[in-house]
């Protein structure tokens, strides 16, 4: 089973922009399991949004000896709700909107568990944050996720208690 787990593993490693500043203990410290993948549109995923399991990979009976991961793909937009005269409303959907929010796709492991009821993974509860470390992607992933980039931002970290995830 650890042969088949393998595929799956994404390196770890400091943000070229924040290492300077991270302290010893942001630094890498193993490699992350990613069991699937999640598109969203508009903004990320709610707390326990079911992800789609790459083949082959954790099964849900099992424990998992690293972080469990999901890889997210965000495509940014704002809605535009314009309401008529005569009462009725239409939503349109625009990027790049308002200056300073993102803009385009934006790709980043995000902290997943297993849903008892349904025995799927799940995107983790909580609020998740980047912390200035990136994930080396497998190449097994970029090959099932078509336009996923080789480095990803790892939302691991809790901006209110500044731990990260680690089941």
């Amino acid at each position: 089973m650890a042969a088949d787990l393998a595929r799956y593993l994404a390196a770890v490693q400091a943000h070229p922009h924040y290492a300077p500043y991270l302290p010893d203990h942001a630094l890498p410290d193993g490699p992350m399991l990613i069991v699937g993948q999640y598109a969203a549109f508009a903004t990320s995923p709610r707390p326990g949004t079911p992800v789609a399991a790459f083949p082959g990979g954790a099964p849900t009976t099992t424990v998992v000896a690293h972080p469990v991961m999901a890889l997210v793909r965000v495509e940014h937009a704002t809605a535009v709700i314009t309401i008529g005269h005569d009462g009725t409303s239409t939503t349109r959907w625009e990027h790049a909107r308002f200056p300073g929010l993102p803009t385009g796709i934006s790709w980043h492991l995000h902290p997943a568990e297993l849903d008892a009821a349904t025995g799927r993974w799940v995107t983790a509860r909580g609020r998740w944050a980047a912390g200035g470390r990136q994930a080396v992607l497998p190449r097994s992933v970029t090959a099932q996720v078509p336009g996923a980039p080789r480095v990803v931002a790892l939302h691991d970290q809790n901006p209110h208690t500044g731990r990260r995830w680690s089941s």
